[in-house]
Order: structure tokens, then sequence, then C-alpha cells
């Protein structure tokens, strides 16, 4: 069931890389300053980094069925999750000031992509959960 898991986490870490390719392509890290993006490059970068560090404890798991890694990655993917939630929650259209004609690099994803990004990363959350619990 573990290999599912990481089946899963590397097709949900695909099309974040999607997104992430998309940011990219639209000046997502040029735009730095204050009220021109709602997605900080911090926040960005650090779903990302933490995403790699729970899939590579994961992969120790696997490979390796140490359940210690186990639960690492549960811990690292819930923080994952949170980042990803805060990062949907600021994507969405809102009557802020933000939103008032702004192209940011955003606002060019796919919806389809993030909410199958989205379904994803739910289910291997699940997934991850549940394995680990199974495995103490």
């Amino acid at each position: 069931m573990g290999s599912v898991v990481l089946g899963v986490w590397l097709i949900t870490a695909s099309l974040g890389a999607y997104l992430f390719t998309i940011w990219l392509r639209h000046g997502g890290l040029r735009q730095r300053e204050a009220g021109v993006t709602r997605l900080p490059v911090s926040l960005i970068l650090g779903h990302i980094a933490l995403a790699v560090v729970g899939l590579a404890a994961w992969t120790v798991f696997v490979f390796g069925e140490s359940a210690a890694s186990a639960w690492a990655a549960c811990g690292v993917v819930l923080v994952v999750a949170s980042l990803g939630l805060m990062m949907l929650f600021r994507w969405l259209p809102s009557p802020g000031r933000h939103s008032h004609g702004e192209r940011t690099a955003e606002r060019n994803f796919p919806v389809t992509a993030v909410v199958a990004h989205g379904v994803c990363a739910v289910v291997t959350v699940l997934l991850v959960l549940a394995v680990a619990i199974h495995s103490a």
C-alpha cells in the first residue's frame, strides 16, 4: 500500500510542478512588490520544499520500512496541506483590493489543474495517514 501512496504522491507532485511552471512562465518570481501577487514567493517555495521533504520521508518508509519515516512524512504532509489550503484561499477570486483588473501570474492557473492537484493532495494526505496508522 505504501507504494500506491507513493504513486499518488508523485501524481500530486507532477500536477504541482505543472502549476509552478505556469506561475514561473507568467512572471511569478518578478511579482515581489506588495499588492502585486496574492501568492508570496516564500509561501510557494515553502510549500514545494516541504512537499519534497515529505515525499523523501515517505520514500524512505516505502523502501526502508521505517515507521518513524512514515510518521515524519505524516507530519510534514499536514503542514504542506495547510500551506496549500492557504494558497488556495488566497488564489480564489474575492472583492478585495488585489482583484481589480490586475493580471497576476497565478491568475493563469487552469482551474482544472488546481482542482486535480487539490483532489490528489487530499487523497495523498488521507492515504498517508491511513498507512502510517496501519504501520504503527
